[in-house]
């Protein structure tokens, strides 16, 4: 079973040359590691062939160049390069742990399963995200996410609704080219995943599989990390919008509209979590709402994506 691993990146050649240094002390190796990198950027270039230069792994890997911006443009240009059985999908702000590999190519033995993925232990300088989790993975009857993938899951191996694109794997000849209407960060490994299940096939979650991962700076996003961002919420709520009506059956989108709107999450609040911000004089509260109505009313008429975003 040849196993590609594929790692987009973007003007993060350090944190890059981390994520290379764990790649190859894993103790199964990928046979191939394709790097995409936008042509326009020459620090991330010019760190990886230095890399390269002094590894004696460098046959493994090659680069490949992307001119279109934003990463579903690089994962996609990245498909079509790889050669592998399995192809497996981390960020250049993750390193894997020395048995990551070998734990998710391990599942791979089950004919049914089409997707593994893993943990990834979130850093925020030298504080380790901490949190404990007995749900993980799932996607309710209702359209609600849950991920969790973060977080110490005691429960161990299971078969989950969708993984997280730091940490995920497909046998390659399932996965779909990335969907483009998907403008944001957060959900296009959600709909990779509900694909790859919708075509009959088991998703796997192995917390021992492990990632360390340090979230670094978008360069490509107009709000950054900033979850409070209007900008972020709309497009937030436009991808989880768009994703659902693509993927739930249409009786249970007549639930899920509803609760979007009516409850929503922390991240894409809804009328009743608006209200409870709007009582703590949180300022941005109004803003964020109005882009949960602004970015689900463009998925449902299917605006194109605002210059800019």
């Amino acid at each position: 079973m040849k196993c590609s691993l594929l790692i987009p990146s973007y003007r993060r050649g350090p944190a890059l040359r981390d994520c290379l240094d764990g790649v190859v002390a894993n103790t199964r190796l990928p046979d191939e590691v394709v790097i995409v990198l936008r042509d326009t950027d020459e620090e991330s270039h010019a760190i990886v062939q230095e890399w390269l230069a002094h590894s004696d792994h460098a046959g493994l890997f090659r680069v490949v160049d992307v001119t279109p911006r934003g990463q579903i443009a690089a994962i996609n240009r990245g498909l079509e390069a790889v050669t592998g059985d399995i192809v497996v999908l981390t960020d250049d702000d993750a390193v894997p742990r020395a048995d990551w590999l070998e734990r998710l190519l391990s599942h791979y033995a089950d004919p049914e399963v089409g997707g593994v993925g893993g943990r990834d232990v979130v850093h925020h300088g030298e504080t380790v995200y901490q949190c404990t989790a007995h749900c993980a993975g799932r996607l309710t009857w209702y359209g609600k996410l849950i991920g969790n993938h973060h977080c110490d899951y005691p429960a161990g191996v299971t078969q989950v609704d969708h993984l997280k694109g730091v940490n995920m794997s497909f046998r390659r000849e399932l996965v779909k080219p990335f969907e483009t209407r998907i403008w944001g960060p957060h959900f296009n490994d959600t709909d990779q995943s509900l694909s790859v299940a919708g075509q009959g096939y088991r998703l796997i979650y192995d917390p021992g599989a492990i990632v360390d991962h340090y979230p670094a700076d978008r360069p490509d996003s107009s709000a950054g990390r900033n979850m409070a961002d209007p900008r972020q919420v709309y497009l937030d709520a436009h991808d989880h919008c768009y994703l659902l009506m693509k993927h739930l059956p249409a009786r249970r989108r007549l639930i899920w509209l509803p609760y979007l709107l009516l409850v929503g999450s922390k991240r894409c609040p809804g009328l009743l979590i608006f209200i409870l911000e709007a009582l703590t004089f949180r300022a941005e509260a109004p803003g964020r709402f109005g882009a949960v109505i602004a970015g689900t009313i463009a998925a449902l008429t299917r605006r194109q994506k605002p210059e800019g975003l």
